[in-house]
């Protein structure tokens, strides 16, 4: 990603990992609402899910496919979030696992 060079501690950081935080919510809010679709329905309740990448950027609205129940174990850290492949910054993250299509990183701020 473009954005190498950057102060981890300064506020575009701090920013950047709030809008990460901001798509973590974003499909927690998906996950909660097809939760409830799927028992209404009767369906699978670990089906995967296509979650939104949490990287820092706004715009982005590429997807990640994997299960609920991963989803939960990787966000048990609260610091972890998962990524599109080459979304990763690495002045502010570290990659700490690459899975299928997504990373999972870990945030330095």
């Amino acid at each position: 990603m473009p954005d190498e060079g950057i102060d981890p501690t300064s506020p575009r950081a701090r920013r950047m990992r709030q809008n990460e935080e901001l798509m973590e919510e974003l499909n927690r809010r998906i996950e909660r609402t097809l939760e409830e679709i799927r028992e209404e329905d009767d369906d699978d309740p670990d089906a995967p899910i296509a979650f939104l990448c949490e990287c820092s950027r706004l715009d982005c609205r590429e997807r990640i496919h994997l299960t609920p129940s991963r989803f939960d174990r990787i966000h048990r850290d609260p610091d972890q979030f998962v990524l599109v492949p080459g979304h990763e910054i690495l002045d502010i993250e570290r990659v700490v696992d690459q899975e299928g299509d997504f990373l999972i990183v870990r945030k330095l701020v």
